[in-house]
């Protein structure tokens, strides 16, 4: 076998490495939106699977079936960032059990129960940013796309203060504060569904003979 036949099986394998691990973990982060939407009322229990399908989906994106699917590189420091900020929404109940029982001074339990949720959410934010500087530097997805994660860190926070905003900001039972709680309550669940779709589509582009950004190889098309 020749040099160049040489390479087709390793060009193939992490082809395929890829398209397995972002179909299979687009489809287990689109699974989580679905599930945490249908969480509502008597489906209420459904809210933790939404939880660990995430925390599911994230850990076969890091891991990759095959090296080539990791979205990390599998760096060590990017990868557990990305895992724990997975993580996080699981621990989040135990996070205030901790709070101490302050039930005589109201104003000493506001102010711990403030307390502990910038400490939960100010973790959560490193965690996210060292996630998105760990992926746009593993080069393992295409280059455009690579900055898909950092979009969605920007978009979280912005709607659910949008939506809070203008929910606060308008009567009850007004249009715009019907807006306002859907954007605040869905709006990072929009950013969980768009990198599910980005993981389906760049791993559907994902062929033999292609490059990351799904350009046909010259060498591939040249003869012998």
């Amino acid at each position: 076998m020749n040099g160049r036949g040489r390479d087709i099986l390793p060009r193939v394998t992490l082809a395929t490495s890829r398209r397995r691990t972002w179909v299979a973990g687009g489809i287990l982060l689109l699974l989580s939106v679905a599930v945490g939407l249908a969480a509502r009322g008597s489906w209420g229990d459904l809210a933790s699977a939404k939880d660990w399908l995430f925390l599911v989906a994230v850990i076969l994106l890091v891991v990759g079936i095959g090296r080539a699917g990791s979205v990390t590189g599998r760096r060590p420091i990017g990868s557990v960032a990305t895992v724990l900020l997975a993580i996080a929404p699981l621990t989040q109940a135990f996070w205030f059990t901790l709070m101490p029982d302050s039930a005589g001074d109201p104003h000493v339990a506001e102010d711990t129960s403030v307390l502990f949720a910038m400490t939960y959410y100010g973790v959560v934010l490193v965690l996210a940013v060292i996630s998105v500087v760990s992926i746009v530097l593993a080069d393992a997805l295409p280059f455009h796309w690579r900055w898909a994660p950092l979009g969605v860190l920007v978009w979280t926070p912005l709607s659910v203060g949008f939506g809070l905003m203008l929910f606060g900001a308008t009567p009850l039972g007004t249009v715009f504060a019907s807006i306002g709680s859907i954007v605040g309550v869905h709006g990072p669940a929009v950013g969980v569904a768009f990198l599910g779709l980005v993981a389906v589509v760049l791993g559907i582009r994902s062929r033999p003979g292609t490059d990351l950004d799904g350009r046909p190889l010259t060498e591939w098309t040249e003869r012998p």
